[in-house]
């Protein structure tokens, strides 16, 4: 095996004007689908995410300022801003939910199909079955390593071969940095979401916006990561697809 090249290759863009290497006949190349529709897909939806989670910390940010104003001095609130603080809290709420459930669903489509893109580069490589891209999501306690395991599996799977042939490696990094940043909002978004419907006073109201808020940041920034990890392991299927079927037999 040769030695990692000194620096990783420029990422193949989204969009070329040549023919699509998923398409390459013959060997195992045609079982390839080409995940770049998705991914730019996923762009968009992950861009208006972070736009609606934006507003959502706004709301969080107004709850909390609004129960430190009811604790510190409660004749400067009135009912009206209480339930408006409360309804623009509902309300963001639920747009919020919507938009990362069609997130999530494309999302998941995506990852089946890379870790089935995988499979061709790299048969065996990964001990779980394909169906797994999808189930692990759904699997309690489960979801919060199982779906992780498959993307790193994946990830090395797909890396493109060096000019003279060898593996060549690139970094988790940017995985492990979306996954923890990923777990760690959903974690917060629960526990303030749960706390937030369920606080009897204005102390633990305030306290859970808080949460809320930091859960929503933290969306934001989970956001962001997904995208760049969309982009960059989409990149590295192109470019490995387009070494042609005896590469993705390697």
């Amino acid at each position: 095996m040769s030695a990692a090249p000194a620096g990783p290759p420029a990422p193949t863009p989204f969009l070329t004007s040549s023919p699509s290497p998923y398409a390459a006949p013959g060997g195992q190349g045609d079982r390839l689908r080409a995940p770049v529709g998705l991914a730019i897909a996923l762009a968009v939806l992950f861009s208006l995410v972070i736009g609606i989670t934006a507003y959502a910390v706004y709301a969080d940010w107004n709850m909390r300022t609004l129960m430190e104003r009811l604790l510190t001095d409660p004749a400067t609130v009135t009912d009206a801003e209480l339930d408006r603080g409360q309804r623009l809290t509902g309300l963001v709420g639920t747009i919020q939910g919507n938009a990362l459930i069609v997130t999530a669903i494309v999302f998941i489509v995506w990852f089946h199909r890379v870790r089935t893109n995988a499979e061709v580069f790299a048969p065996g490589a990964d001990k779980l079955s394909l169906g797994w891209a999808i189930g692990a999501w759904f699997v309690p306690f489960a979801n919060l390593w199982l779906p992780y395991r498959i993307a790193v599996t994946t990830w090395g799977s797909s890396t493109p071969l060096g000019a003279d042939g060898g593996y060549r490696r690139f970094p988790l990094t940017l995985v492990n940095l979306w996954w923890g940043v990923f777990v760690l909002s959903r974690v917060l978004g629960w526990f303030g979401g749960m706390s937030y419907g369920r606080a009897q006073s204005p102390d633990a109201a305030r306290d859970a916006a808080t949460t809320m808020l930091v859960g929503d940041a933290l969306d934001i920034v989970a956001a962001i990561l997904a995208v760049l990890f969309v982009r960059r392991l989409t990149a590295m299927q192109h470019a490995r697809a387009a070494q042609g079927p005896a590469a993705a037999a390697v």
